[in-house]
């Protein structure tokens, strides 16, 4: 359970067309908080029209429902529904998908016998990797039962269509069965599913550690195919024995490779300021995330004694608990904006410009995505969908929204990456395409490691162009904009980027100090020392000058 979604009580006018329409949709929980079920069928959703407005059922009202084409309730537990939320539902004339509990109290399914709970071995003919709870339902005669079930001997309707009225008897998706959902929803909504496939390949972990040949044989070869391609670029590498900090700006030689890929194709992603939080922390790369207390940031400076993100048990009222929620928010908030200007700021500095983000092993809390929306209007990879553990994660297949991401764009990643410590390492990817191309209108997107060399990407390229439809993703050909405190970077659809920067010497100064004080105060030191040589220099030769001109006078007086 993570964030409550505020409901929006006047919603723009209903879109006329198919594919965008309006939905609604509702969530029961025993907290009143939105779980990381509902938040990832609401990704999913997001990524059939932009307009889906998240709220719980004691917001629904026939207001509500005025302009909305779709109405969706997931019920996560059972319980009585509020009698407004009732009489809303009975006179809503769209189309009505319930998951889970609660369907029998809604007028619209009258007809329709449920009967307690059941366990699945399998789903829409293939076995399941862990058994899944669902609602055993006997829908009307004349219904279209779309996907089914089975345990040892029994088969079960999973998804169901009744004219207007869907039924899914189950509320969690975030595993193998996202693959079916996905592709049914066109079925239950009645729209035309999309022809093409959108496909990415994203340049992973370029830091200034990276090899700049290796870099730059990976991103040639995307460039010369005409292939659009992304790089995640992190400006400092921090050693984890030392904690000595890497620029990227020192790496001269990587710096001229990522700008002459991004006048060849390549778009550039800012992937975090260090791709780590406490720099002490080996393999697991986390910045935005707190990897050893698995919670949210708690303190700016990494290195202080852990802060402990407490409960509510651990307070006697509300209120204490909730300013106490509020501190450590604060803390986050400061540490991440921090970090994503530098990021920003360090990347224009040496003329790359990043125009989307991509989060450090995809970990942050929703505190994060709100600051990161104020600097993004677009993220790659997948979403963390709760506030207590970095573990849940949700990768939708479509290109959408999400409620969690606070108005920005998701360019999910679908298909994960090339791992040479397998026998054959294409084989996880291989996989994940022929799962992912079954849905109308997914995103192909996975990454590779320059780390590789150019060994294993035509293989990647080939296996990915072997979808039908397929059709590279490139941003140039969107709205996008990135902004710190000293930068604004706007792409506009098919036009060169345009970039605004205020960064003066001063604020290089600064920052200098910050990363490498001792190199600093050396060079301080080393300007007053010249400073002083100077003058003495100045002051001998002023003396010189005087003591011959005071010659030159005595020798004219005695002449």
């Amino acid at each position: 359970m993570i964030i409550f979604i505020q409901s929006m009580l006047i919603f723009a006018s209903a879109s006329t067309e198919q594919e965008q329409p309006n939905i609604v949709m509702a969530y029961e929980t025993p907290d009143g908080f939105a779980s990381v079920d509902t938040l990832f069928l609401e990704s999913v959703f997001a990524g059939m029209t932009d307009q889906v407005h998240l709220m719980h059922i004691k917001q629904v009202t026939a207001d509500t429902l005025k302009n909305a084409d779709v109405m969706v309730f997931v019920g996560e537990s059972k319980g009585k529904l509020p009698k407004e939320f009732i009489t809303a539902i009975n006179n809503f004339k769209g189309h009505l998908i319930v998951f889970g509990n609660n369907a029998e109290q809604l007028p619209q399914f009258e007809k329709w016998q449920f009967r307690g709970k059941q366990s699945l071995r399998t789903l829409d003919g293939k076995a399941l990797l862990k058994v899944s709870n669902i609602i055993e339902v006997k829908p009307p005669k004349d219904s279209d039962v779309i996907v089914g079930g089975a345990d040892l001997n029994t088969i079960y309707p999973v998804i169901v269509k009744d004219g207007r009225t869907s039924y899914i008897a189950k509320t969690s998706f975030r595993s193998e069965d996202r693959y079916i959902l996905s592709r049914e929803l066109y079925r239950l909504l009645d729209i035309q599913p999309p022809a093409t496939h959108m496909a990415y390949i994203r340049l992973e972990d370029i830091s200034p550690n990276s090899d700049p040949k290796l870099v730059k044989e990976t991103g040639e070869y995307l460039a010369e195919k005409g292939i659009p391609f992304y790089m995640a670029v992190t400006p400092v590498y921090v050693k984890s024995e030392t904690g000595e900090q890497l620029q990227l700006k020192d790496n001269k030689k990587l710096v001229k490779v990522l700008r002459n890929l991004q006048k060849s194709g390549g778009m550039v992603i800012a992937h975090g300021y260090t791709h780590t939080y406490r720099y002490t922390e080996k393999g697991t790369d986390f910045e935005f995330w707190d990897a050893i207390n698995d919670q949210k940031i708690a303190s700016v400076n990494p290195e202080e004694a852990p802060k402990t993100v407490k409960n509510r048990a651990d307070f006697t009222t509300e209120k204490e608990y909730e300013q106490h929620l509020k501190k450590i928010d604060a803390i986050e908030r400061r540490y991440i904006e921090d970090k994503m200007n530098l990021s920003i700021e360090k990347l224009t500095e040496v003329r790359l410009y990043p125009i989307s983000f991509e989060a450090p092993q995809y970990a942050m809390s929703s505190t994060g995505y709100e600051v990161i929306a104020e600097q993004f209007t677009s993220t790659f990879g997948q979403i963390q969908l709760s506030n207590d553990t970095h573990k849940i994660m949700g990768s939708p297949l479509k290109i959408g929204k999400p409620a969690l991401l606070e108005g920005m764009t998701l360019y999910p990643e679908t298909i994960g990456y090339i791992d040479p410590s397998k026998s054959n390492p294409l084989e996880d990817m291989e996989k994940a395409i022929k799962k992912v191309q079954e849905v109308p209108g997914a995103v192909i997107g996975g990454f590779y490691h320059t780390y590789l060399g150019v060994e294993y990407l035509p293989n990647m390229v080939r296996l990915m162009e072997t979808v039908p439809n397929l059709e590279w993703l490139d941003l140039r050909k969107t709205t996008q904009t990135v902004q710190s405190e000293k930068v604004v970077i706007q792409q506009k659809p098919n036009e060169e980027l345009q970039v605004t920067s205020q960064i003066n010497w001063t604020d290089k100064i600064q920052q200098r100090l910050k990363e490498r004080p001792f190199e600093m105060v050396l060079w301080i030191l080393a300007i007053v020392v010249a400073l002083f040589v100077t003058a003495f220099f100045m002051y001998v030769v002023r003396l010189r000058a005087k003591l011959r001109k005071r010659l030159f006078e005595e020798r004219n007086f005695n002449g």
